[in-house]
């Protein structure tokens, strides 16, 4: 019997436009009404998740940065695997030398070491190719005005950012150019102490070795008294890719990611098509 839902975000539970369909919301309530536990994994940070929570009055515990925070329902952080600093310099090198864009998300927000208004803008235009949203989607009442390219503070001297208390979570950079993405990732295979992945093929997101969604789930569901048999994941990219790998259950929704769709227990409807609600329909 399924005790628990983990549901990634983006290109899965939520629409294009980051809403969450009634039929998605529905079904979470119907598992929650039988006692089972819904909970999110996804590369956001909690900020601009807690929005998207509160719109439709859901309470769950989230696995935040693609499993480099594990938080309870009001936020607060349980667990952590942050970013090693001793590699921070080398990751920023590799992507400046590639000109690509990055974001640096941190525990105490985002920043650039660019101008942050030029990797907004960047990012936008990359959310515009890849999803196609609307720019007006991340102006003031735009349904992402939280994200996080909305608010990157610039940072003045990297040393003095580096020897700061400021935990890192994550590096994300992208590009329209997918070919530059791969050049990135073979430099920074060569590099210990880290893990890479990519949610789509224009970006790469780069964590502490042990910040990986489905390593973070084993440790909550052995705190939890679950077994991996009880658990159900769903997913589309391969930043999920650790959970179709340890949980049978897996389910990946039609717009997923072609690895992801072979490795899934079930495929199901698009995430414009309440993949999540018929997963969970016919796991309970």
């Amino acid at each position: 019997m399924i005790k628990l839902i983990v549901s990634d975000m983006d290109g899965t539970l939520l629409a294009h436009d980051s809403s969450i369909s009634k039929g998605n919301i529905e079904a979470i309530r119907y598992a929650q009404s039988k006692g089972v536990q819904f909970a999110i994994a996804t590369g956001r940070d909690y900020s601009s998740l807690k929005g998207i929570l509160e719109a439709h009055d859901l309470k769950c515990f989230s696995i935040l940065g693609n499993g480099a925070q594990f938080c309870n329902e009001n936020g607060e952080i349980l667990s952590s695997a942050y970013f090693p600093k001793k590699c921070f310099k080398q990751v920023l090198q590799i992507f400046d030398e590639l000109k690509i864009h990055y974001m640096i998300f941190t525990a105490n927000g985002f920043y650039s070491t660019a101008e942050p208004n030029v990797v907004r803008d960047a990012f936008i235009d990359r959310c515009v190719v890849q999803f196609k949203r609307k720019r007006e989607d991340y102006l003031d009442d735009g349904c992402n005005q939280d994200m996080a390219c909305m608010k990157l503070k610039k940072i003045g001297d990297l040393d003095d950012f580096i020897n700061s208390s400021i935990d890192i979570i994550k590096v994300e950079a992208f590009n329209n150019d997918v070919l530059l993405i791969e050049k990135a990732k073979e430099k920074l295979q060569e590099i210990e102490g880290i893990a890479y992945l990519s949610s789509f093929d224009d970006n790469v997101e780069v964590t502490d070795k042990a910040a990986q969604k489905g390593l973070i789930l084993e440790n909550v569901i052995e705190e939890l008294g679950y077994s991996k048999d009880e658990v159900m994941v769903l997913g589309d990219g391969l930043n999920d890719i650790t959970l179709f790998e340890r949980f049978k259950y897996s389910f990946a929704p039609s717009n997923a990611n072609e690895t992801i769709k072979a490795m899934a227990y079930q495929v199901v409807g698009a995430c414009e098509e309440d993949g999540v609600s018929q997963a969970i329909y016919m796991m309970l």
